[in-house]
């Protein structure tokens, strides 16, 4: 707990929040241009399910690993991870720490994403039919899809984060993972997709589910995740190739100096 608690102290020096924030914008922002011409009278519930389809494939498998790989890479770059180890502290559960607390991040940024989509629905697009009990089902579909996507990219966080400067393939490949989910959603492969999975698990668009296999797909993830972190390399391996790295930079400098 006290590990979980400086992560989150850590993060007030950091701006990467904003991306996630900007992400979210984003995805809402991109929902509403592609509701706002065709339809005029909206519902609430057309448009959150809009909304949430742009956050699993653009924006949170993105971000969320963008903000992960980053909490952990600036242990590098800043030098700290030295200091950290003297605690003691394993590699394990540092890394641990910081995997809860990314996942409390992602909650959190499924929270802001429903104010947001609750705001634009309200004002820019004027919806209907935007009663407390359909409100509620979008705040728990939109933060819940949130952790799923997270669960479903944490695997990358665990596995780049291993080198310095490795989280930046990471996201690249989230973002390339969370782009394949649309295709997996059209060809009926929504539920053994990981970054899909969850929309079998809340019902997304009272489509046809097999929610069983959805929550199977993404308790594989945790697993694979839980592998990850207990193999995660030692202090001392994980400083060498850094060292290794920083020598080879220099050198590299050297020889085109």
């Amino acid at each position: 707990m006290n590990l979980i608690g400086c992560e989150f102290i850590k993060l007030k020096r950091y701006n990467i929040m904003w991306i996630g924030i900007v992400a979210v914008i984003f995805a809402v922002v991109i929902s509403v241009f592609q509701n706002f011409e065709g339809v005029k009278t909206l519902s609430y519930n057309e448009f959150f399910n809009s909304v949430i389809w742009n956050n699993f494939s653009i924006s949170f498998p993105f971000s969320i690993t963008l903000i992960g790989g980053y909490m952990i890479d600036h242990e590098y770059t800043d030098d700290t991870l030295k200091n950290i180890m003297t605690v003691p502290v394993s590699m394990r559960r540092l890394l641990l720490a910081k995997m809860i607390c990314v996942g409390v991040i992602s909650a959190i940024l499924g929270l802001f994403s429903f104010i947001c989509t609750l705001a634009a629905a309200k004002f820019f697009l004027s919806c209907k039919e935007m009663g407390s009990e359909v409100i509620g089902v979008s705040c728990i579909q939109i933060s819940l899809i949130a952790v799923f996507n997270f669960i479903a990219v944490s695997p990358l966080i665990a596995f780049f984060s291993r080198k310095r400067g490795g989280f930046y393939v990471g996201v690249g490949l989230a973002f390339f993972y969370g782009l394949c989910g649309i295709f997996a959603a059209g060809r009926h492969l929504t539920d053994v997709y990981p970054v899909t999975a969850g929309l079998g698990i809340i019902s997304y668009a009272q489509g046809a589910y097999n929610p069983a296999i959805g929550c199977i797909s993404l308790m594989l993830m945790i697993l694979v995740t839980a592998i990850l972190i207990f193999y995660t390399p030692d202090y001392d391996k994980i400083m060498s190739s850094v060292l290794k790295d920083s020598t080879k930079q220099k050198e590299t400098t050297k020889g085109m100096g």
